[in-house]
Order: structure tokens, then sequence, then C-alpha cells
């Protein structure tokens, strides 16, 4: 019963991925999506004489800009942290 469940539940993820595959992608606006990711800060020597390395004192959360926009039709979305200048500002570059 569990196997079945399994089973239709893959069938159903191939046919999905094989929808996004086929799609020609139509982009709705995209949207600023920031990521937050563990950075390390400050650095400390470790070892002894010529067998020395550095490893980070501590890590910190920091929020790195990134916009995302989702295809209309099989719901795909694409992430990028590029921008490209226009006239105005910066608007992402999804390249």
């Amino acid at each position: 019963m569990l196997s079945d469940k399994i089973e239709r539940l893959k069938e159903e993820l191939r046919i999905e991925e094989q929808k996004m595959r086929n799609c020609k992608h139509v982009f709705g606006k995209h949207f600023f999506n920031p990521k937050n990711v563990r950075e390390a800060y400050g650095f400390k020597m470790i070892g002894h004489g010529s067998d020395v390395w550095t490893e980070p004192e501590g890590y910190h959360d920091v929020q790195k800009p990134q916009w995302t926009r989702k295809c209309t039709l099989c719901g795909y979305e694409e992430h990028t942290d590029k921008e490209k200048p226009i006239i105005v500002g910066n608007e992402p570059d999804f390249k």
C-alpha cells in the first residue's frame, strides 16, 4: 500500500518535470527575494612552526541580494544575484 503511493508520487513528479522541460517559459515580473547565508568573520592562526593554518573566529548571518522570476505556465523558478545596469538603477541579469 505504501509502495503504491510512492510509485504514484514518483510518476506525478516525472510528469511535472517533463512539463517543465518541454515548457516555452513565459516569465512574470521578477521580484526581490534576498537569501540568508552564513558567513565567516575574523580568522585565528592555528598550529605551530611551519604547520600553521587559519580558522574563522565565528559565523554570522548575512542577507545577500537575490531576484526570482517564475514561469506563469509551469511554475519553474529562476534565481539570480547578478545585475546589469539600466538607464536608472539596476535590474536583475538572468544569464
